[in-house]
């Protein structure tokens, strides 16, 4: 089953994205901020598509990013979209994180097919975890 972590203070933007994600067959899980988020990293057992916005409470997603780059278990299990409403200018300062991690960046308002060309090339970049699908086979 693909999963996806939709990550994003504002409650209607999560909303959209995991109905959404939830349409193409994604189980979506959410985060507010961006220490629920490296929450979220941390104890899931499998690998994440993140929607991760660059404008976040506590930590925003640049600081998420440097935190993911840092665990180089995080940095290989998950794949991230950067999603942003603010300028540009601010995603350049995080192009060496973003570059290190293929994190590519979506500028918001976003047209649908671009999201899940996004979404469907970062699933592509995740581990496939056939230990977990045997676990769940034996049980």
């Amino acid at each position: 089953m693909m999963q996806a972590l939709v990550v994003d203070d504002d409650k209607d933007t999560r909303d959209v994205l995991r109905l959404i994600l939830e349409d193409v067959g994604y189980t979506v899980e959410e985060a507010r901020d961006g220490v629920q988020t490296l929450e979220a990293l941390q104890s899931s057992d499998i690998p994440l598509v993140v929607l991760l916005d660059l404008d976040l409470p506590q930590l925003d997603g640049i600081e998420v990013l440097h935190a993911v780059a840092r665990d180089p278990r995080l940095a290989a299990r998950h794949a991230f979209i950067l999603l942003t409403a603010v300028s540009h200018r601010r995603y350049q300062a995080a192009e060496e994180v973003c570059a290190i991690l293929s994190v590519p960046l979506i500028l918001k308002p976003f047209g649908l097919d671009v999201l899940l060309d996004a979404v469907a090339t970062a699933a592509l970049r995740l581990p496939s975890m056939p230990e977990a699908q045997g676990d769940q086979a034996g049980r």
